[in-house]
C-alpha cells in the first residue's frame, strides 16, 4: 500500500477504481458515431476483457479480506463464468466460444497474474485500486492495438487520424516491448546496450512499414500540411519551453516544490488540450502519444541511473514529488497526463465528426481538463488560501470543494458563450452533476486524483447528457 513517508497513514486500497476503467469504456460505447461502426466489434470485446478483469480484482480484494472459506475458489470461477458469459452474449451473441474463452477467460487470468506482479514488484507505489486501473489500462491497450492493427492491416488509413492512429499504436506497442526487454534481460540495463536499444526503437517508429508512406513522411506530411497547424504546433513549443524553464527553476531553488507551484503543470496542460480539442484534435491525439512515451523512456533513464540525464531527473523528482510519489515510480506527472489524455483515448474516433465546425463530443473530450485542470486545480490553489471550514475526516476544505464547482462551471459557460462548445440542457444538467460528484470524490479521496477525477467526470457526463 502506498505511504508517503513513515509518519503519514497508509492510504486506503481504493478497491473501488477497478470498476471506473470498465464504467467509462462501456459509457463511451454509447457515444461511437458512424464513421465507427466497423470497430464496434472491438470495442464491445474491450468491454467484456474490462469487467472480466474489473471481477478478477474484486475477487482479489475479497479474498484478502475473507481468508479459510470453503470451496471459494470454486465459487469464483462459476460466479465469474455465469458473469462474464452472460455480459459476452449480451454484447456479442454471434460472437464464437474460442473468442469468449480468450477474452472472458484468459485474459482476466494474465491480469491477475501481471497485476499481482506489479504490487509485489512497486510497493508503496499504488494502492489495489491505482494498480487495477494501471494493468487494466495496459492490458486494454495492447488487446485493442492487436485487434485493430489485424483487422486493419490489409488497408490504408483513408483519414489523418486513422493514419496517426496506428502510427501512435505501433509505436507504443514498440515501446511496451523495449521495458519488457529492459525488465527481463539485465544486461540490456547497462548504458551502451540501453542506449542501442532505444535508437533502434526510433528507427523502427519511424520507419516500420505500418503506413504508406513510412510513419515519419506521413507524420511530417501532416504536421506541415496546414497553417493553422503549425501555429499550434508553435504554441505548443512554447509551453514545452514555458515547462523546462519552471522545472529549471525550481531545481535551482533548495525548497520543495508546493501545490501552486505544482499547480502551474495543470494550467500549462490546459493551455494544450483546449486549443487542441478545439482547432487540431488528430495532433492533439498524436502529441498526447508522444508525450506518454517521451514520459516513459525519461523515466526508464532515471530507474535505471543511466549518465548523464539520470542525476538532473532524480533531483527533479524529488523536488515536485508529492504524498503520493511514495514509491519508485514518478506517479503525480503520468497521471497528470494520462488523466487528461484518458477522454480522447477512450471515446472511439474522437476527432472523427466534426458538424459546423464542432465536435458534438467535445464537453466529453474536455472531461479530463475540466476536472483535473480546472476543478482540482482552483480546488488546491484557492482552497489552500481562503480554506477555513474542512470537511469531516478530510483535510480538504469546504471552500475548495465549492471553488472546484464554480470553476468547472464558469469555463464551460465561457466556452458556451465563445461558441467553442454548444450546451443543451441536458449536457448542463449532466455538467452540473459531474462537477458536484467530482468535486466531492477530490474532498475525501486519498487516491491519485489526477487518474481518479477525469474518469469520474466523464462517466457521469457521458451517461447523462
Amino acid at each position: 500500500m502506498r505511504r508517503a513517508n513513515d509518519d503519514e497513514p497508509v492510504a486506503s486500497n481504493g478497491g473501488w477504481l477497478c470498476l471506473l476503467l470498465p464504467t467509462a469504456l462501456a459509457t463511451s460505447y454509447l457515444h461511437t458515431n458512424k464513421e465507427c461502426s466497423n470497430l464496434d466489434a472491438v470495442h464491445q470485446l474491450l468491454i467484456v476483457a474490462a469487467f472480466g478483469m474489473c471481477l478478477e480484482t474484486l475477487w482479489f480484494l475479497l479474498n484478502s479480506i475473507v481468508k479459510d472459506v470453503p470451496c471459494i475458489g470454486l465459487m469464483k470461477y462459476l460466479l465469474k463464468s455465469v458473469i462474464i458469459t452472460t455480459i459476452w452474449f449480451i454484447l456479442l451473441p454471434k460472437t464464437s466460444w474460442i473468442s469468449l474463452i480468450v477474452v472472458g477467460f484468459i485474459v482476466p487470468h494474465f491480469y491477475q497474474h501481471i497485476y499481482i506482479r506489479v504490487l509485489r514488484g512497486l510497493p508503496k507505489t499504488f494502492t489495489y485500486g491505482e494498480a487495477a486501473i494501471l494493468v487494466q489500462g495496459l492490458l486494454l491497450f495492447v488487446l485493442n492495438a492487436i485487434c485493430r492493427l489485424a483487422l486493419e492491416l490489409s488497408s490504408n488509413p483513408t483519414t489523418d487520424f486513422g493514419q496517426l492512429n496506428r502510427i501512435m499504436q505501433s509505436a507504443l506497442m514498440l515501446l511496451l516491448l523495449v521495458c519488457t526487454l529492459l525488465a527481463v534481460v539485465p544486461p540490456l540495463r547497462q548504458p551502451l546496450p540501453c542506449y542501442v536499444l532505444l535508437l533502434l526503437l526510433v528507427a523502427a517508429v519511424t520507419c516500420a512499414p505500418v503506413t504508406q508512406p513510412l510513419p515519419l513522411i506521413a507524420l511530417l506530411q501532416f504536421l506541415v500540411s496546414d497553417q493553422k497547424r503549425l501555429f499550434i504546433i508553435g504554441f505548443y513549443l512554447l509551453l514545452v519551453a514555458l515547462t523546462c524553464a519552471t522545472v529549471h527553476w525550481q531545481l535551482r531553488s533548495t525548497q520543495q516544490a508546493t501545490t501552486r507551484i505544482r499547480k502551474i503543470f495543470h494550467l500549462l496542460i490546459v493551455l494544450v488540450f483546449v486549443p487542441g480539442l478545439v482547432h487540431q484534435c488528430a495532433l492533439l491525439y498524436i502529441a498526447t502519444g508522444i508525450s506518454f512515451a517521451i514520459f516513459v523512456v525519461l523515466e526508464l533513464l532515471r530507474l535505471l541511473q543511466m549518465p548523464p540525464f539520470a542525476a538532473t531527473l532524480s533531483q527533479a523528482f524529488d523536488s515536485f514529488r508529492d504524498a503520493k510519489d511514495a514509491g519508485q515510480l514518478a506517479l503525480t506527472p503520468f497521471c497528470l497526463l494520462i488523466g487528461c489524455s484518458l477522454p480522447i483515448w477512450l471515446t472511439p474516433c474522437p476527432c472523427g465528426l466534426i458538424t459546423s465546425g464542432q465536435n458534438p463530443q467535445l464537453l466529453l473530450l474536455l472531461s479530463g481538463i475540466l476536472a483535473v485542470g480546472v476543478g482540482d486545480t482552483a480546488a488546491s490553489v484557492l482552497g489552500s488560501k481562503f480554506g477555513r471550514n474542512k470537511w469531516q475526516n478530510s483535510a480538504r476544505s469546504v471552500e475548495g470543494t465549492l471553488a472546484f464547482v464554480a470553476s468547472v462551471l464558469l469555463c464551460v459557460l465561457l466556452l458556451e458563450v465563445s461558441g467553442i462548445l454548444a450546451m443543451s440542457q441536458a449536457k448542463w444538467f449532466a455538467t452540473i452533476f459531474a462537477a458536484l460528484n467530482a468535486s466531492l470524490v477530490e474532498a475525501f479521496t486519498d487516491q491519485v486524483d489526477n487518474l481518479v477525477l477525469p474518469l469520474v467526470f466523464y462517466i457521469i457526463v457521458g451517461l447523462a447528457s
